[in-house]
C-alpha cells in the first residue's frame, strides 16, 4: 500500500503553492470546508497515476489542473511495493499540455507508467475503487453489466474478467453462427419458393430455343424448295435448247428464205413482239399478285384459327377455376354466418377495456396514495429529525436520555412523553415564538410522564445510574387540557385578540394538561398590532394576567390591598425549537392510514384482474382475427367467382365464328382463283400472239430460251440470297436439331405457331429470377462450407469452454456471496435491508450477466433496484457506500478513494455509515481508504488506526510552523466545559 503522496504546484482549485501529504495505511479521512482544497488531492492521485482528466469530470485538459498563474505543475507519489517502493513524477506544462514522466528517478513515457500503474491492481478509472465527487451520482446510474465489471476488474483475480471476456466473445460466435445459420434456412426456402418459377422460366426457354430453331431452318427449306423449282426450270431450259436445234436442222432450208424476210418484217417484228411480251409479263405480274392474295388470305384464317384455339383454351381455363372456386365457396358456406359472434365478440372486448382502464385507474390511485403517504411520513420524519438534531446539540443529556427510552419504553406501565419541545406541534410557524418564549426550557426537554412512578423509574435510571442531567414532570392526576379559558375570546376581539395561546399549537393529552395546569397556555390571549396600539386600555381590563401581542409579552398585577396595577413587558424572541411544526393529528391520521400491507394485496388482487382480462382480451382477439378471416375469405371468394364470371360472359361474347370466316376465306380464295383463270387466259391469248409471231421464225425458240435463262438467273440469285440468309441464321452444329424438325414450309409453320402458343402462356417470368436463384444457391453452397468450418471451430472450442465458465462462473458466485454477505450485514447494522446478487437472464448469455443491488430503507416497503431516480440522493450515497465498504475486505485493490459520498446523507445514516467505514477500514487485513468529506458529524467513534488529514486553506491561515497544538487542544475543552455548564439548568 503507498505510504506518501508527495504533491507539488499542483491544483486546479487554485489553492496550493506546494503540499505534501502523508497518508496512514488504513483509513485516511480528509477533512476540510468546501473550497479549500481537498479534491485537489483527489486530482493529484489520479493525474499522478496516469489517469484520465474525464476520470475527474472538471476538465478536459491536463493544463487546468495547474494552478492558475503558473506555467507548469508537479506530482510526485510514492507507492508501496514488497521488491522496492516505486516513485512516479508528472511534470505538467500548461501552454501545450503536455507531460514529462519520470519513473524512480528515470524519464520514460506515460505509458511504462500505466504497465507499472497496472501491475499493481491499480484502476483509477474503474468507480468501485477510484470515486471522484463528480462521478457519485454515476455510480447508480452504473447498469448491472458495467457493475459486474467493474467489481471482476477491482476485486476479483486477474484471470476472471479475462474469462468473462473469452466467454462473451464465444457467445458472440455463436450468435454470429445462429445468424447465418438463419440467413442460410430463409435462402434455401426462398430458393425451394423460387424453383417452380425457374422450372416454369425453363420450360418457356426450350419453347423459344424450338421456335429459334424453327426460324433457322424455315430459310434452309426455302432454299431446298427454291433450289428445285430451279433443277426442274433448267431441265425446262435444256429441252427447249434441244427442240431449237432440233428445229434449227429441220427448218435449215427455210433459215435464208426467212432471214430475208426477217430483214424486210424486223422493224415491225421487233414492235409487234415487245409488244406482245410487255403484255405477257404484265400479265404474268398480275398472276403473281393473285398467287400472293391467295397466301395471305390462307394466313389470314391461320391466325385467326390459332387465335380461337387460344381464346378456347381460356374460356375453358376460366370454366375450371370458377368450378374451383365455387367447390370451396361451397365448404366455406356451410358453416353459420359469424356476424353476430363477431359483434358479441367486439362488445366483451370494450366491457375488457372499460374494466381494465377502470382497474389501471384504481392502481394509479393506489399507487399514488402509497406514495402520497411515504412522503408525507419521510416528510414528518425528517422534520422530527432536524428536532432531535437541536435537541442534541443544545443538550446531549437529554438526547441520550430519550435514545434510551426509545429502546426501553417497555418498563413503563403509563404513557410516557418524549421532550416537550419533539411532541409539540405549532400549527403555524408564526406562532412558535409565543410558545416558546411562554415555556421554560428547562420544561421543553423534560419527559412528560402519566404516572409517578414510572417518572421515579425513568429518574433512577438515567439520573442515578448513567449520570445524566435531565428533567422529567408528573401530569396532573386530573386533566385539565380541556379546562375552558376565564373569557370567551369573542369578548376579547375588539382588543385585537384573535386567538387563545392553547389554540396555537397541538400536544399529547398529559403534556397539555401539564402546560394548562403550569402555565395557564388556555387563559392566555394573544393579540395583533391593535393590541399593542390600544395597550393602555387593554391593561386596565380585569382577568388579564398574561396576554402577547406582535411582538411583546405583558404581565399585568393587581395589588390585593390597593387593586393599582403594574405591568411589566419583554420582547418575545424568535423561537430556535419549535418553527418545525408537524401536524401531530395529521401524523396520526397518516399513520393509521398507512396499512400499506392492506395496499399492497389490493394491488396483488387487481394485479390478478388485469391478468385474467388479458388473457380473455387475447382469446377474444384471437377468435374475432379467426371469425373475420372466415367473414372476409367468403367475400373474397364470392367477389372473385363473379370477377372470373364476367371474365368468362367477355370471352364468350366474343368468340368468333370459325366456319363463317372459313366459308368466307374460301369464297375469297374462289374469286381470286376466277380472277387467275381470265389473268391465264388473257396470258395464254397474248402468248400465242407472242408465238404467232415468232413460229415462223426461229427467233420463238430464241425467246423462249431467252425467257428461261432469264428465269433460271433469277432462281440462282434467290438460291444464292437464302443460302446466305441460311448460313447467316444457322451453324454446323444445328443441322442435326434440324434433322428432328419438319421438312416442309406449312409444317414448320404449324409447329412455330403451336410453340408460340405454348410459350406464350408461361407469364410474369423474368431472367433475373433465374439470376437471382442461381446466384443464392451459390451463397447457400459457400456458406454450407463456411458454416461447416466455423461449426467444427466452435465444436471443438465449446469442449474446452464448460471448463472456462466453470473456472469463471463458480468463483464469481462465491464472490458475489462474499459481497452479498458484508453489504447485508452493513444494512442490518442500519436496521434496513440490502442484497446483492448475479442477475442474469439467460445462463449462456454472458454479456448479460450482471451485479444486481436492491436495498430497502423503509421497514413497509419492499426491496428495490438501485437505481438513478427511485432513491433519494442521500440513499443512493449510503447504500454505494456500503457497496464499497462491502468491497474493501476483499483486499484486491492497494487503495481506494472516495469523494464526498456523504453529502445529502440525513444524520443517523451518516453517523452509521461512517462506523462502519471505521470498523472495516480500520483492519489491519484490508487495503488503504481515503475518504474526503467537508464536514463531520460531533462525537463520532474513531479508532487509533484512522489517520486525519485537516485541509485548511486561505489567505489569513496561520502557518504550520507556528501552531500551538497543546494551546488548541486547551482553549477547545476550555470552550466546551463553559457550553456544557451554561446549557444545565
Amino acid at each position: 500500500m503507498p505510504r506518501k503522496f508527495y504533491i507539488s504546484t499542483l491544483c486546479f482549485t487554485r489553492t496550493y503553492d506546494y503540499s505534501v501529504v502523508y497518508p496512514g495505511p488504513n483509513l485516511n479521512m480528509i477533512v476540510g470546508a468546501n473550497g479549500t482544497g481537498k479534491s485537489s488531492i483527489v486530482c493529484a492521485i489520479c493525474l499522478g497515476l496516469a489517469g484520465k482528466t474525464a476520470i475527474l469530470g472538471r476538465g478536459d485538459k491536463v493544463g487546468l489542473y495547474v494552478k492558475r498563474g503558473c506555467p507548469k505543475g508537479f506530482i510526485e507519489i510514492e507507492l508501496y511495493k514488497k521488491s522496492g517502493n516505486v516513485v512516479i513524477n508528472r511534470e505538467i506544462h500548461v501552454e501545450n499540455n503536455q507531460t514529462l514522466w519520470m519513473l524512480n528517478g528515470r524519464h520514460c513515457n506515460q505509458k511504462t507508467v500505466e504497465e507499472e500503474v497496472k501491475a499493481l491492481r491499480i484502476q483509477v478509472s474503474n468507480l468501485c475503487q477510484f470515486l471522484p465527487q463528480e462521478k457519485v451520482g454515476e455510480f447508480a446510474k452504473m447498469s448491472k453489466i458495467e457493475l459486474l465489471e467493474a467489481t471482476e476488474k477491482s476485486v476479483g483475480p486477474p484471470e476472471m474478467y479475462q474469462y468473462h471476456c473469452e466467454l462473451k466473445d464465444f457467445r458472440n460466435k455463436e450468435r454470429q453462427l445462429e445468424v447465418k445459420i438463419n440467413f442460410l434456412e430463409k435462402a434455401k426456402q426462398r430458393n425451394e419458393r423460387n424453383k417452380h418459377d425457374v422450372n416454369r422460366y425453363y420450360e418457356k426457354k426450350r419453347h423459344m430455343d424450338v421456335i429459334e430453331l424453327l426460324e433457322k431452318k424455315k430459310p434452309w427449306v426455302e432454299y431446298e424448295t427454291t433450289l428445285k423449282e430451279h433443277a426442274s426450270v433448267k431441265k425446262e431450259r435444256e429441252d427447249a435448247k434441244n427442240q431449237l436445234i432440233a428445229l434449227k436442222q429441220a427448218q435449215a432450208p427455210m433459215l435464208n428464205k426467212i432471214q430475208e424476210i426477217d430483214n424486210r418484217l424486223k422493224p415491225t417484228e421487233t414492235v409487234a413482239i415487245k409488244e406482245a411480251s410487255l403484255k405477257c409479263k404484265q400479265k404474268q405480274d398480275q398472276l403473281d399478285r393473285k398467287h400472293k392474295e391467295i397466301d395471305d388470305i390462307k394466313q389470314t384464317l391461320r391466325l385467326k384459327q390459332m387465335e380461337e384455339e387460344d381464346h378456347q383454351k381460356r374460356i375453358s381455363n376460366t370454366r375450371r377455376t370458377i368450378e374451383d372456386l365455387k367447390a370451396e365457396l361451397a365448404k366455406v358456406g356451410d358453416q353459420p354466418d359469424v356476424t353476430p359472434r363477431i359483434n358479441v365478440v367486439n362488445i366483451e372486448l370494450r366491457r375488457i377495456q372499460e374494466e381494465r382502464a377502470k382497474i389501471e385507474g384504481d392502481k394509479g390511485d393506489l399507487r399514488r396514495e402509497k406514495d402520497n403517504l411515504f412522503r408525507k411520513l419521510n416528510d414528518m420524519n425528517n422534520m422530527m429529525n432536524a428536532k432531535e438534531e437541536k435537541l442534541r446539540g443544545r443538550h446531549r443529556d437529554t438526547y441520550t436520555a430519550l435514545q434510551w427510552l426509545r429502546k426501553n419504553r417497555h418498563l413503563f406501565e403509563g404513557n410516557v412523553h418524549e421532550p416537550m419541545m419533539l411532541v409539540i406541534n405549532v400549527k403555524d410557524h408564526r406562532f412558535a415564538k409565543y410558545v416558546e418564549n411562554h415555556i421554560s426550557f428547562h420544561d421543553l426537554r423534560a419527559f412528560v410522564f402519566q404516572r409517578k412512578d414510572d417518572m421515579e423509574k425513568f429518574m433512577t435510571e438515567v439520573r442515578d445510574k448513567m449520570n445524566l442531567k435531565v428533567n422529567s414532570i408528573s401530569a396532573p392526576e386530573e386533566s385539565c387540557s380541556k379546562r375552558p379559558p376565564s373569557r370567551n375570546i369573542e369578548s376579547l376581539r375588539r382588543f385585537g385578540f384573535f386567538t387563545y395561546l392553547r389554540e396555537m399549537f397541538d400536544a399529547p393529552d398529559e403534556v397539555m394538561s401539564y402546560l394548562c395546569h403550569q402555565y395557564k397556555v388556555h387563559d392566555v390571549p394573544v393579540g395583533k398590532e391593535q393590541t399593542k396600539a390600544m395597550i393602555k386600555t387593554v391593561i386596565e381590563e380585569p382577568y388579564l394576567r398574561v396576554f402577547y401581542t406582535t411582538d411583546e409579552r405583558y404581565t399585568v398585577k393587581r395589588s390585593f390591598y390597593s387593586n393599582k396595577i403594574s405591568t411589566s413587558n419583554s420582547a418575545v424572541h424568535a423561537s430556535q425549537y419549535l418553527t418545525i411544526t408537524v401536524d401531530a393529528e395529521e401524523k396520526g391520521q397518516q399513520e393509521q392510514k398507512m396499512k400499506l400491507q392492506q395496499i399492497d394485496e389490493q394491488m396483488k388482487a387487481l394485479q390478478k384482474e388485469a391478468a385474467v382480462l388479458d388473457r380473455r382480451d387475447n382469446e377474444l382477439l384471437a377468435e374475432k382475427k379467426h371469425l373475420c378471416e372466415l367473414k372476409g375469405k367468403k367475400r373474397q371468394l364470392e367477389q372473385k367467382i363473379s370477377t372470373k364470371q364476367d371474365s368468362l360472359r367477355q370471352m364468350e361474347q366474343s368468340a368468333i365464328d370459325l366456319t363463317k370466316i372459313e366459308e368466307d376465306t374460301n369464297v375469297k380464295i374462289a374469286a381470286v382463283n376466277s380472277q387467275k383463270v381470265a389473268i391465264v387466259s388473257a396470258l395464254m391469248a397474248q402468248m400465242k400472239v407472242w408465238i404467232k409471231n415468232l413460229l415462223m421464225s426461229a427467233m420463238i425458240a430464241v425467246q423462249i430460251l431467252r425467257l428461261l435463262e432469264q428465269r433460271r438467273n433469277q432462281l440462282k440469285e434467290q438460291c444464292t440470297n437464302l443460302m446466305k440468309t441460311a448460313k447467316l441464321k444457322c451453324s454446323c452444329f444445328l443441322l442435326k436439331a434440324f434433322s428432328k424438325l419438319p421438312d416442309t414450309l406449312d409444317e414448320i409453320e404449324a409447329m412455330l405457331n403451336e410453340e408460340r402458343s405454348r410459350a406464350e402462356c408461361f407469364t410474369s417470368l423474368s431472367e433475373t429470377v433465374v439470376d437471382e436463384y442461381n446466384r443464392r444457391e451459390q451463397e447457400i453452397k459457400h456458406l454450407e462450407k463456411e458454416l461447416e468450418a466455423k461449426t467444427n471451430a466452435l465444436n471443438t472450442y465449446r469442449q474446452n469452454i464448460t471448463e472456462a465458465k466453470e473456472r469463471w462462473l463458480n468463483p464469481l458466485k462465491q464472490l458475489v456471496e462474499q459481497i452479498n454477505d458484508k453489504f447485508s450485514d452493513f444494512f442490518r447494522s442500519m436496521q434496513c435491508a440490502g442484497e446483492v446478487d448475479l442477475h442474469s437472464e439467460n445462463e449462456d448469455e454472458y454479456d448479460k450477466y450482471g451485479i444486481r443491488i436492491r436495498v430497502k430503507f423503509h421497514s413497509s416497503t419492499q426491496l428495490h433496484e438501485l437505481t438513478a431516480y427511485h432513491q433519494s440522493g442521500g440513499e443512493r450515497s449510503v447504500s454505494t457506500m456500503l457497496y464499497l465498504m462491502a468491497l474493501q475486505e476483499l483486499n484486491r485493490c492497494p487503495f481506494r478513494v472516495v469523494d464526498e459520498i456523504n453529502q445529502g446523507m440525513d444524520p443517523i445514516n451518516e453517523r452509521r455509515v461512517f462506523d462502519i467505514v471505521v470498523r472495516t477500514a480500520c483492519k489491519q487485513t484490508v487495503s488503504q481508504y481515503f475518504f474526503i468529506t467537508p464536514k463531520l458529524l460531533q462525537n463520532l467513534q474513531y479508532a487509533e488506526e484512522m489517520t486525519i488529514l485537516c485541509v485548511h486553506n486561505g489567505a489569513y491561515m496561520l502557518p504550520p510552523n507556528q501552531w500551538d497544538e497543546k494551546a488548541f487542544i486547551k482553549r477547545y475543552t476550555k470552550r466546551k466545559s463553559r457550553q456544557g455548564s451554561g446549557g444545565q439548568k
